[in-house]
């Protein structure tokens, strides 16, 4: 009983269940997949109702960021615990993930109102090349050929849905454009999560850099004087979907996560959200998926398949010596 609470007080109580499986890091890595796989789904369907609002994206990304903060600092103060865990290292970590967080939400939700749904999905999903490229350094992560090779596939799956929505009526070349930049200001602010998250709790991280990304976007929105009246009836359920459901559930899920698989498994994963969001866009939005892009869709998940079971075959001794090392698995 002693060692459990020595535990509680030195670890966050979110990862307190995983401490529970250092015996059996598969079975904690099954659980970072399995909350990975949540994220991925309402990421996807994000991707979709964004599209939905009658705001731009600098207005819709604002009331996202805004509807989260009083849910995120009211579950903080009903929790005495999470608020002892705010500390100079937490805000540290706020504040480089939250500029970056905060970067990523413009390019994201203003590509989104400018092309289309499937282009600016599937170019985020070239993600995983780009980590690929720093996480061996960064984190010492061994990527086997084999899912390399699957990967490798998965890109090209994504180039076969850029290609083929090329030229519709929904497409923008700038829109594109600033799809490539989220892309690496994405990729950024996951790479700075998962060396972060080491020392810091994933509660308390969402806390932190959703609220530094609000006061950046929210200063942005000053700035360009954009016109926070402009919401109609029917943006107001969609900001709020947004903000607890994608915004807070889904990036809680994914930093959690950071601790108990690899960055290149996750960033495989996430390949998954601009299928469902390309499907979405076109029985929600009638946005055109063609033969080419509906092959590249498939191909896409596969692969995506593919590398979770590779890594999970090869993951699992580097996983209890982490375990090991840092305390939890």
């Amino acid at each position: 009983m002693r060692t459990d609470d020595v535990l509680v007080r030195r670890i966050p109580a979110e990862e307190f269940l995983a401490v529970r499986m250092i015996g059996n890091p598969r079975r904690s890595e099954s659980l970072a997949i399995l909350a990975v796989a949540v994220a991925v789904v309402t990421w996807g369907a994000s991707n979709v109702v964004i599209k939905l609002t009658s705001t731009n994206g600098l207005t819709t990304s604002f009331y996202r960021l805004w509807f989260a903060v009083p849910f995120l600092w009211a579950t903080a103060a009903l929790v005495p615990a999470m608020r002892r865990r705010l500390h100079r290292r937490w805000l540290g970590a706020s504040i480089g993930g939250g500029l970056l967080f905060g970067i990523h939400q413009l390019l994201f939700f203003n590509s989104l109102k400018l092309t289309s749904v499937v282009n600016v999905s599937i170019i985020g999903a070239l993600q995983p090349v780009l980590v690929l490229i720093v996480a061996g350094r960064m984190f010492g992560e061994r990527v086997t050929l084999h899912a390399l090779v699957w990967s490798l596939l998965a890109a090209l799956g994504t180039v076969l849905v850029v290609a083929g929505g090329a030229g519709g009526a929904t497409w923008s070349p700038r829109g594109d454009a600033l799809a490539v930049l989220n892309l690496m200001a994405f990729t950024a602010y996951f790479l700075f999560s998962k060396r972060v998250r080491g020392g810091v709790g994933a509660s308390e991280y969402v806390i932190g850099m959703t609220t530094v990304a609000a006061l950046f976007v929210g200063a942005a929105t000053l700035i360009t004087r954009q016109d926070l009246t402009a919401p109609v009836a029917l943006d107001w359920p969609i900001f709020l979907f947004l903000a607890l459901f994608p915004g807070t559930l889904g990036h809680f899920l994914t930093n959690w996560a950071h601790r108990h698989t690899s960055a290149f498994a996750m960033s495989i994963m996430l390949l998954a959200a601009p299928v469902l969001a390309a499907l979405g866009a076109h029985f929600v939005l009638a946005e055109a998926l063609g033969l080419v892009q509906m092959i590249g869709g498939a191909v896409v998940l596969v692969c995506v398949g593919m590398v979770i079971r590779s890594t999970q075959a090869e993951t699992g001794e580097e996983l209890a010596e982490s375990a090991v090392e840092t305390g939890a698995p």
